[in-house]
């Protein structure tokens, strides 16, 4: 797999990066966005990732700040500290990230080569991206988004996920735009399930490897309030799973997820950046009786009338599966 990876450089998004990097995966670039720090925030952080874990060579490029019209949201220090990794003192890398070339470019090149993309923040690059060329799309292996929400409600907003909530506008332009499959939403739904708990936790501040060493102090620090929505004790890894999600697919996938009719609300209201997911057909097909065609077929099926585009939303996750990865990422 050739993988391109476009980061806002939170704590979730380095757990990322290093279990990408233990992986068979070609990591062709890391491109930075605007979100749980500033952009150039983010850069650093991502190179000091990558150099910790033994990927230096990997190269980093900048990209934007998500644009306005956006709803009004707070950059989350309470859970990714002032640096975006949880002010733990993690040293500058040895090497800045590359000036020469921007992460529109890289993002354009990666799609047209045939890689996947996997965005772990605002889809402000990537959506920057296709209004340069839209049918670069379509080249491309296929999208992860680390984003959304079909029935957890919102982490940002009360109906929206962070990610989308900072340029639903950019979200809602990736999402439309032309993929050979369906863009796979890897959203809150399956975040808030696939957790951490005090086992994986202790096994990662034993740093037996180069891993747990560098994510050790900033996931103690993420571990204080990123646990919200979760049960009592757990605490979520959102960029983590979706990273998983990416490479861990095929016939046996992580998550499984199901092909819906998926908008982004953009109508600057109290669900604006909400995911509008529809998952009437589900509901039908659990029953046996998915309804006959109405003459206005929507995205699924030909079956209910609806609006958005086709998206592979994760509903369902193997946890078990995600703790085995990250004790192993930790040298257990």
């Amino acid at each position: 797999m050739r993988l391109v990876v476009d980061s806002d450089g939170g704590i979730d998004d380095a757990a990322a990066l290093a279990w990408l990097a233990s992986q068979d995966v070609e990591l062709a670039a890391v491109t930075a966005v605007g979100g749980n720090c500033g952009v150039r925030l983010a850069a650093r952080n991502l190179r000091a990732v990558l150099e910790a874990v033994g990927a230096g060579h990997v190269p980093v490029h900048l990209g934007a700040a998500p644009s306005d019209p956006a709803p009004p949201t707070v950059r989350p220090v309470m859970i990714h500290g002032h640096d975006g990794l949880g002010d733990c003192g993690v040293g500058d890398p040895r090497v800045g990230p590359d000036e020469a070339e921007g992460a529109t470019r890289v993002l354009l090149r990666e799609l047209r080569r045939g890689a996947t993309v996997l965005t772990l923040g605002p889809l402000t690059n990537l959506a920057a991206a296709l209004r340069e060329d839209p049918e670069a799309a379509a080249q491309s292996a296929g999208l992860v988004v680390m984003g959304g929400s079909a029935r957890a409600g919102g982490n940002a907003r009360p109906f929206a996920e962070a990610n989308v909530a900072h340029d639903p506008l950019a979200a809602a332009a990736v999402l439309a735009a032309g993929w050979a499959v369906p863009p796979v939403l890897v959203g809150l739904d399956v975040t808030h399930r696939a957790t951490l708990r005090a086992q994986e936790f202790a096994l990662i501040g034993e740093r037996r490897t180069a891993a747990s060493a560098l994510l050790d102090a900033p996931l103690a620090f993420y571990r204080r309030r990123a646990g919200a929505f979760c049960a009592p004790g757990e605490t979520p890894c959102h960029d983590l799973l979706a990273a998983m999600a990416a490479v861990l697919a095929g016939d046996d996938p992580l998550v499984d997820a199901e092909v819906v009719p998926v908008a982004v609300d953009t109508a600057q209201g109290p669900a604006w950046g909400m995911t509008v997911v529809d998952l009437r057909v589900l509901a039908w097909r659990e029953r046996g009786a998915v309804p006959a065609a109405s003459g206005r077929s929507g995205p699924v099926e030909g079956n209910l009338p609806a609006e958005g585009v086709p998206v592979a939303v994760g509903l369902q996750v193997d946890v078990e599966r995600f703790r085995w990865q990250v004790r192993a990422l930790a040298g257990g």
